[in-house]
């Protein structure tokens, strides 16, 4: 898939800082990553051409299985995108192309647990000070790597604009019309950055539950956009243009015109879900909600049914939908949230009491657990418990 033709990148100020990298760049490298460097470089002809770096699917996927060759021929280690294991990734790049004097701290693509505060404190301090490769190769071989795993296991499509930029800093993730996109390039070099604070692996966990699929897969925050919506037909493109004139239900009869050309088109179900309530067309809202459903087991599609059912007053069908939600995402904070509060509707106290004392223990937000903390000394004000 391409943008749509005559696409031009309009890049804001957030996006210029986007590029501000984190850390100082430097040429001198460790023996290994340098052997590692020079066989990619060697390969930059291929994939740059005068024009910039190959932005294609079928290029980045070739990129990947460069990475994947040259990295047997230097380290004699096997990487392969079909490895289901998100942290095998992590696991090469602790072992092979971070900062030298941090990685004794990895076992893999774990921290080790047998140093001492101190000896933690030092690889802080280690991680703090480092610098980061100066070569864009390895940042385009890496990224395309990552980018190709994410395209084989967690659903996501290449949606590069070029001419992209490898060396980038942060954010990696971005949401954009009820999927998220994501920035391989950017995350990749984020795991450099920090390696003991981030996580390729966890990073690949974290947004199947709330965010629908296919994932764009982008090199800049001024592509989001676009990306999402060439992944929907015309009508998609024509009904963003009636939202932002507030004709919310000529839009609505556009997405449901694009629903009829692509009925399996998550995305379109998405927006009609979202447009449709917000036209207080509830109706059509429940329907796109279940026809999603039926296709794609999704944490926030069933939240969003049980705010439906709970203003409806149809309590029991709340409950179970926000159950359904948090099945699925075990800690979706705001499905917990809502549980407590329907249940507290059908007079089940003790047990909303329960998931909120939960919510103060588990490693939510600041905000959830502050809204939890507040809802049990509103019951206890009230004498329910």
């Amino acid at each position: 898939m391409a943008f749509t033709d005559g696409y031009v990148r309009m890049e804001t100020e957030q996006d210029k800082e986007f590029y501000n990298l984190p850390r100082p760049l430097t040429s001198e490298l460790p023996q290994d990553l340098q052997r590692l460097v020079d066989r990619l470089q060697e390969q930059m002809a291929t994939f740059k051409p005068l024009t910039g770096w190959l932005t294609g699917a079928d290029d980045l996927a070739r990129a990947a299985d460069v990475l994947a060759q040259v990295a047997h021929e230097v380290f004699k280690v096997r990487l392969s995108v079909e490895d289901e294991d998100p942290t095998h990734f992590d696991a090469f790049l602790n072992r092979f192309v971070i900062a030298a004097d941090v990685r004794p701290l990895f076992d893999g693509a774990r921290v080790r647990e047998n140093y001492s505060d101190a000896e933690y404190e030092a690889f802080a301090a280690k991680i703090e000070g480092s610098s980061l490769p100066d070569r864009e190769a390895l940042y385009y071989f890496l990224g395309a790597y990552w980018g190709e795993w994410l395209v084989r296991h967690r659903r996501a499509t290449w949606m590069m604009q070029g001419p992209i930029r490898p060396l980038q800093a942060f954010p990696d993730m971005i949401t954009s019309y009820g999927t998220v996109c994501l920035m391989p390039f950017s995350q990749v070099l984020k795991k450099l950055c920090d390696p003991a604070g981030d996580n390729l692996g966890y990073k690949a966990s974290v947004f199947e539950a709330e965010y629908l699929p296919p994932y764009p897969l982008i090199a800049s925050m001024a592509d989001r956009q676009e990306a999402v919506l060439s992944l929907m037909p015309t009508e998609a493109r024509l009904a963003d243009t009636a939202i932002k004139s507030g004709d919310l239900q000529g839009a609505l009869s556009l997405l449901t015109a694009a629903s009829v050309r692509e009925p399996d088109n998550l995305l379109v179900l998405g927006q009609i879900q979202l447009v449709a309530w917000q036209a207080e067309e509830y109706e059509v809202a429940h329907k796109a909600m279940t026809a999603l459903l039926r296709q794609h087991s999704h944490a926030r599609t069933f939240y969003n049914l049980g705010a439906f059912y709970a203003q409806l007053e149809l309590i029991d069908e709340a409950i179970e939908s926000m159950r359904q939600a948090i099945l699925l995402h075990p800690n979706y904070g705001k499905a917990k949230l809502a549980l407590a509060g329907l249940l507290c509707a059908r007079g089940e106290v003790e047990l909303a009491r329960e998931i909120l004392t939960h919510l103060l223990t588990e490693a939510y937000d600041s905000a959830i657990q502050e809204e939890a903390r507040a809802y049990l000394l509103e019951l206890e004000q009230d004498g329910e418990v």
